[in-house]
């Protein structure tokens, strides 16, 4: 699918970074003025690599992330005032509700600014018609392999460093994982908070990797730096 093509080529992309997290993007809106806030259906999409190193996307752990990416939020409800949530059963608007959510995200973090995003269209009318201001958006990304991949990648690596004469050694990334949230402001038509963590050779499909995740994406936000 040319979409999944897309997704996995800007992952590919942002895993050159060294970084963990990307800085914090704000709008005038002070965080504790950011309450009732309704946790927006989430979107994953992760790849699994089977053979050599090449990803392909996975409905099934996709599907898996999800739901852990609801639960780990669930769990930061109290520190973040999570009070509520929006998810679509019209197959229709949710397409059009994750276009939305993509392009947002994307959008910020590639111009790494929020000052000219505007609220879209979808994502508007679902918190007008829950009479809330502001939404929480959150993405997650990532990668990781098949049983006994890594092993042979390693090990291809090293056959390769002995035939250059340890001229040429790639070492294979493990696995990738990248969250992305974001505070929608129904109100003021715009983004309120974004920023995104990402960390090389973490499982993606790891409950304690998410909640570091999440820890370090609202640190100086929504609670203290440590």
């Amino acid at each position: 699918m040319k979409l999944n093509r897309i997704l996995i080529f800007v992952f590919g992309f942002i895993a050159f970074f060294s970084c963990t997290t990307s800085k914090t993007l704000t709008s005038a809106v002070k965080s504790n003025e950011v309450t009732d806030l309704q946790f927006i259906e989430p979107f994953s999409y992760i790849s699994l690599i089977e053979k050599g190193n090449r990803g392909k996307y996975n409905d099934e752990l996709s599907n898996e992330s999800k739901h852990l990416l609801i639960k780990v939020s669930n769990s930061y409800q109290n520190q973040i005032s999570l009070k509520g949530d929006i998810f679509v059963s019209d197959v229709l608007t949710k397409r059009k509700l994750e276009n939305e959510i993509k392009y947002l995200c994307f959008s910020a973090d590639r111009q790494r600014s929020i000052s000219n995003l505007k609220l879209t269209p979808v994502i508007d009318s679902l918190l007008e018609l829950s009479g809330k201001r502001f939404g929480l958006i959150t993405v997650s990304m990532g990668f990781t392999r098949a049983k006994g991949n890594y092993g042979g990648q390693i090990a291809k690596g090293a056959a390769m460093g002995i035939l250059t004469l340890g001229m040429y050694y790639q070492t294979p990334i493990k696995s990738f994982s990248t969250v992305y949230a974001m505070i929608v402001d129904a109100k003021e038509n715009n983004i309120a908070f974004f920023r995104k963590s990402f960390l090389q050779d973490k499982n993606p499909l790891d409950e304690a990797v998410l909640m570091k995740q999440f820890q370090k994406i609202f640190e100086g936000y929504f609670w203290t730096k440590k």
